[in-house]
């Protein structure tokens, strides 16, 4: 293993996972919203998904007031917002804060990689309101010398005050230095690697490069000469919960962020997030030769 100055980490699947905390979030703000509403379940969950297909997110944080469940109340936004946003939001944030949890021993680890002076990245493909949402929630708020993401949703016309006046203090960035790329640098493009390694000053041999994603992750490893390391541990998601990922959440969408059942493998895998020690350390691994074609032999 050549010296390493940098991990360059994901986030969703990687240092947590995601779809364990998505799927009860997503399914309380929907509880609330037929209790709120009287509107039968599957209206609501339909609604929900035309919003996070037009932009592309799942966690589009103002899905409600910009879906057609607001139509009928447009005119009087301040009682929506009391008697229906504000609960729904609140079932959201609670579930979230039960479910939302990182791998063992996520924090100790990189909370080690600062202590040996190595530059620590995260690099995501979740839009900046949320990411900065739950790296503030998990407490991981300091542990990055920087949190590259996609572009943050601006505020719509209908919105809390409250949350206006919050976004205007700055009350949601989180104190880690957070650089949006432009929405064209989604993995599998290499630009956001390209871009950290310019910001750094690193070489890509010199940065290990985690990811939960063979299909997005590993080509931005493989494009920036970096080594690139399968979290492989952020595949393992049972058939219940993708069930009900699907049924809740925009499947083109969802598509995007949670790796296939059957992707293909990665030489370099690790099975928890612990073992990033070990690979620093200099542990010694080699890439599987491709099988040679065996020859014929005249009788």
């Amino acid at each position: 293993m050549p010296r390493i100055r940098a991990v360059v980490t994901d986030l969703d699947n990687t240092l947590y996972p995601w779809v364990d905390y998505i799927v009860p979030s997503l399914e309380a703000m929907v509880d609330s919203l037929v209790a709120s509403t009287g509107l039968p379940r599957i209206r609501i969950v339909q609604s929900l998904k035309e919003v996070y297909t037009r932009y592309e997110s799942n966690e589009y944080p103002f899905a409600i007031q910009e879906s057609d469940i607001f139509l009928p109340y447009e005119r009087d936004f301040d009682s929506f917002n009391q008697m229906v946003l504000k609960p729904a939001q609140k079932a959201f944030t609670d579930a979230r804060g039960r479910w939302l949890q990182t791998y063992p021993g996520v924090k100790e680890t990189l909370d080690w990689i600062r202590e040996q002076g190595l530059t620590l990245v995260a690099l995501s493909d979740a839009p900046r309101n949320a990411a900065e949402a739950r790296v503030k929630s998990l407490m991981l708020d300091g542990h990055f010398d920087a949190l590259y993401t996609m572009p943050a949703y601006p505020l719509p016309k209908n919105v809390d005050p409250a949350i206006r006046k919050k976004e205007e203090a700055g009350h949601y960035k989180s104190r880690t230095t957070v650089r949006e790329l432009p929405r064209d640098a989604e993995k599998p493009s290499p630009v956001g690697l390209r871009q950290i390694l310019s910001d750094f000053q690193l070489r890509g041999p010199e940065v290990l490069y985690v990811g939960d994603n063979v299909r997005k992750d590993m080509p931005v490893a493989q494009a920036c000469g970096a080594i690139g390391v399968w979290a492989e541990y952020g595949t393992y998601i049972s058939h219940e919960y993708r069930e009900r990922l699907a049924t809740i959440a925009a499947r083109s969408v969802t598509a995007r962020h949670v790796s296939d059942e059957g992707q293909e493998r990665w030489p370099l895998a690790i099975s928890s997030f612990t073992q990033v020690k070990d690979l620093i350390r200099g542990a010694r691994w080699t890439q599987p030769r491709p099988a040679r074609a065996r020859t014929r032999t005249k009788p």
